[in-house]
């Protein structure tokens, strides 16, 4: 780690945030007790980072099979591991897909149609930070404009998230026992 966590006992306003994060979330993931050693980061990246998961404008497999890539892109064991942990029994996803998220592409047979779409767009806005014109017809073919814009937010806030996960270097929490893939 590059930058040490703050440790118990907290301040009253550190805890008052740690009390409203999910249960399974406590005691608090690494990278929010780095951050809480100013307040008002944590208050903003908390707020964000939850408010996204929140029932939307996705299924469960639209947004893991998208987050999973954008994660995977940035090579974000810590927060790949935690999804695949949380979310990709739900999300109804196999092992080659889950390895696929990370170093395979859209072209990949282990991938659903409507997978596919979801993993251009992940890659689109990872390699320019934008939507061309062919895969936004797409997108809109597929999706209401709202879950397009959630889409959008969750590759940023999940881009950010690499930035501070693999920027400080946080381990993939004990937690989680599923490794980040091999090559």
């Amino acid at each position: 780690m590059r930058i040490d966590p703050l440790t118990p006992p907290y301040s009253v306003e550190v805890q008052a945030q740690f009390d409203q994060l999910p249960p399974s979330w406590q005691p608090p993931f690494v990278h929010f007790t780095v951050l809480a050693r100013d307040p008002r980061l944590l208050r903003a990246y908390r707020l964000g980072s939850v408010a996204y998961l929140q029932p939307g404008h996705l299924a469960i497999r639209q947004r893991e099979v998208f987050l999973l890539r954008v994660t995977g892109r940035c090579r974000n064991a810590f927060e790949w591991c935690l999804r695949v942990h949380y979310f990709a029994d739900d999300a109804g996803l196999t092992e080659p897909q889950l390895h696929a998220s990370v170093y395979g592409s859209a072209d990949d047979a282990c991938w659903k149609t409507d997978d596919r779409l979801l993993i251009r767009l992940a890659d689109e806005l990872h390699d320019t930070a934008t939507i061309g014109d062919a895969l936004w017809a797409e997108l809109q073919a597929a999706f209401p404009e709202e879950a397009i814009l959630q889409l959008m937010l969750l590759a940023g806030h999940y881009r950010t998230n690499a930035y501070v996960s693999v920027g400080l270097q946080v381990p993939v929490d004990p937690r989680i026992k599923r490794p980040f893939p091999a090559p």
